[in-house]
């Protein structure tokens, strides 16, 4: 036998050999898949081998902070879950007044990030809703303009003027009423608008100074984004798109995470997300504050914010807590009055949100 006839026998055996291991792997992967012998949780040591070759099934929780980092600020809190199986997604905004407990001390929840970064935010978040957080994505102001920047802007109906000044944040917003395309720098205004230089008539019929009213405003932005960008146009500049976006947030997700799961975005559109709002009632004081309806709210996460891998480890004692803890009551054990977040609310004089008001009490509203 010469050498050519050998060669070319066995690279037929070897192809031959490597196409039916290639049929046994992947029959394997999806056997074991359906009997839940290799999931991500699975003991078994094949998993490890064969784990980069299978897509979890499994829902999971994503905790999305928006923000100033270089100032430490935590404008917008968001608990994510994606369901891997039927393409659903559900949000719960969190008003970042939300009252919890942090290091034994009352606090707003927007106080956990400047104090404990990502850690202490996923941690205080768990511990309030008793969920499972795997994933957490901090998007800083700047790298959302470029994100919109990049997917070419966002159509937005603005409901009326907007004009805010705020010279010690360097926040100046400045929007005319109408549908129009909102670029990153605009997009940034619209999302972080809560409180006019000057109140009119037709501002107080969207806005009304609380966190609660920029929160709908902010959903209402994110079904528009899905709905104009999660298109093939799109699709097929995902790649690049991902480079971009992964270079400009900080997050725990792998870029190859964020590459498989970007193969699902074809069947992901505006029906496919569903905005939760968070039971509660609000104290119209000094602070300001959002009161969580824990009871509540659990019942909605353990229904609709399911998942089984957690970021951070959190104590079921911390957990157990609220539940036992009253909280309308103030740090001094005294009684509060509060209003229902689903009721009409005046004006809030004193309503302050950024970041040094949980630890000051500034009298000042922000956005």
């Amino acid at each position: 036998m010469n050498l050519r006839r050998f060669y070319f026998i066995t690279t037929i055996i070897v192809s031959s050999f490597l196409f039916i291991a290639g049929i046994a792997v992947i029959r394997y992967i999806n056997n074991s898949g359906q009997d839940g012998s290799l999931s991500a949780n699975s003991n078994n040591p094949i998993n490890d081998i064969f784990k980069p070759f299978m897509r979890t099934k499994s829902p999971f929780n994503v905790l999305i902070l928006g923000g100033d980092r270089v100032n430490k600020n935590s404008d917008t809190m968001m608990l994510l879950n994606f369901d891997v199986a039927t393409y659903k997604i559900n949000v719960m905004s969190i008003p970042r007044d939300t009252k919890v407990k942090i290091e034994k001390n009352y606090r707003k929840i927007n106080y956990a990030y400047p104090h404990g970064g990502i850690d202490l935010a996923v941690q205080t978040v768990s511990e309030l809703l008793d969920v499972n957080i795997k994933y957490y994505v901090f998007v800083d102001t700047s790298a959302f303009k470029k994100i919109i920047d990049l997917l070419g802007g966002v159509k937005i109906n603005v409901p009326a003027d907007m004009d805010y000044d705020d010279p010690t944040q360097n926040l100046h917003i400045h929007l005319k009423k109408g549908l129009q395309t909102l670029n990153g720098e605009k997009s940034e205004q619209f999302i972080r608008f809560r409180d006019p230089n000057r109140w009119t008539k037709e501002i107080r019929k969207f806005y009304d100074g609380s966190d609660l009213k920029r929160i709908e405003a902010q959903q209402y932005f994110i079904t528009e984004l899905i709905r104009q960008k999660f298109t093939l146009q799109y699709i097929t500049r995902m790649n690049s798109i991902i480079n971009s976006i992964f270079e400009n947030i900080e997050t725990n997700f792998s870029l190859n995470e964020i590459v498989k799961l970007s193969g699902l975005v074809s069947k992901i559109n505006s029906d496919s997300i569903s905005f939760i709002s968070m039971p509660g009632t609000v104290y119209d004081g000094s602070p300001w504050y959002f009161l969580c309806d824990v009871e509540k709210t659990r019942e909605i996460t353990e229904t609709y914010f399911k998942g089984s891998e957690s970021y951070v480890a959190v104590e079921n004692d911390a957990k157990k807590n609220y539940l036992k803890t009253d909280l309308n009551k103030d740090s001094n054990n005294n009684k509060t009055t509060s209003k229902s977040s689903t009721g009409t609310k005046s004006t809030t004089k004193n309503n302050p949100s950024n970041s040094d008001s949980s630890l000051n009490g500034e009298q000042t509203p922000a956005p």
